[in-house]
């Protein structure tokens, strides 16, 4: 079995969306954490003249799947979290060379 993590960087207010539609379609494991950043909306302000950058806060999602359902997962996000407005993030295919539980000492890779 080869593993992929699927990262996705959201919205804020789209996280509920996207953990419920993971949930409903079967994907019960997800990493979740805050964080900064820019892109697409330019991230930068100007003030008194002079560039500044500007952070936006995002949500990111993280699912290690198998690379055979990387692309349902990443279709899954895409609806759940998609405004059409420019903002609306980026998902990140990543591929894993192995997993391990902590618990059992256990590969979840090949």
């Amino acid at each position: 079995m080869t593993l992929v993590m699927v990262r996705a960087v959201i919205r804020e207010d789209k996280l509920m969306d996207v953990l419920t539609a993971l949930v409903s379609h079967g994907f019960t494991g997800a990493t979740v954490y805050r964080a900064q950043g820019m892109g697409g909306e330019g991230g930068v302000v100007s003030i008194r003249g002079s560039a500044r950058p500007v952070l936006i806060p995002r949500t990111v999602v993280e699912v290690v799947t198998d690379e055979k359902r990387a692309e349902e997962v990443t279709k899954i996000i895409m609806s759940a979290a998609k405004t059409g407005e420019v903002g609306d993030g980026r998902i990140f295919v990543i591929p894993m060379s192995a997993a391990i539980r902590i618990r059992t000492g256990e590969f979840l890779s090949e």
